[in-house]
């Protein structure tokens, strides 16, 4: 019986070393160390920020100091008829090679790019 128990508590001492040392990425391949992408989350009004000063690019509109963009009716009109989303997350890709990931239940959107 006792010597049951020390083979019990040594394989546990074991198991309990591998997992510590995997988990430091000193021996296998998990582990923080081994991170080879990075992440991006944005919220939605940092993504339709985004997104209108695309338009606002594409259409040679100006935009103030603070952010503010004026957009002229027919351009509104277009942009209402539009799928922003598409474009915003073109625009976020384009800016580093960041790929489109996911959108959380809160409307945070996440992108990756390797390191």
């Amino acid at each position: 019986m006792k010597n049951t128990i020390i083979a019990l508590l040594v394989a546990i001492f074991l198991i309990s070393l591998a997992n510590l040392l995997a988990g430091l990425g000193i021996i296998g391949g998990g582990g923080a160390a081994t991170g080879a992408h990075e992440y991006k989350v944005l919220n939605a009004t940092q993504m339709d920020d985004i997104g209108f000063r695309a338009v606002a690019k594409e259409e040679g509109l100006e935009v103030a100091e603070n952010g503010e963009i004026k957009f002229p009716k027919e351009i509104v009109d277009k942009i209402a008829k539009v799928n922003l989303l598409p474009r915003t997350i073109l625009e976020v890709e384009k800016d580093g090679g960041w790929e489109f990931l996911s959108v959380t239940s809160d409307d945070h959107y996440v992108f990756r790019r390797a390191k």
